[in-house]
């Protein structure tokens, strides 16, 4: 390999990390991580969060309120 394509290549390897660097770093600022955040929180982030009261299942196991991620929907098979 000559030295002209030894350059190209170098570049193009530097420019894929950096591209992949900003991506990462782009969908990171985006999403909001909806565990352990308190009430108010939740409802601040509520397109992206939901709250969940707390409730007693029915094998008599306390859950407490806390804060999830919503789902993106399931499809129907119908």
């Amino acid at each position: 390999m000559g030295d002209k394509q030894k350059k190209t290549s170098a570049r193009f390897a530097i420019l894929g990390l950096c591209a992949g660097a900003m991506m990462g770093a782009h969908t990171g600022a985006t999403a909001v991580e909806c565990k352990g955040l308190e009430k108010p929180a939740c409802e601040q982030n509520a397109a992206q969060c939901s709250w969940v009261e707390p409730y007693t299942r029915k094998d008599g196991v306390k859950v407490s309120g806390h804060c999830r991620k919503k789902g993106g929907g399931k499809k129907s098979d119908g």
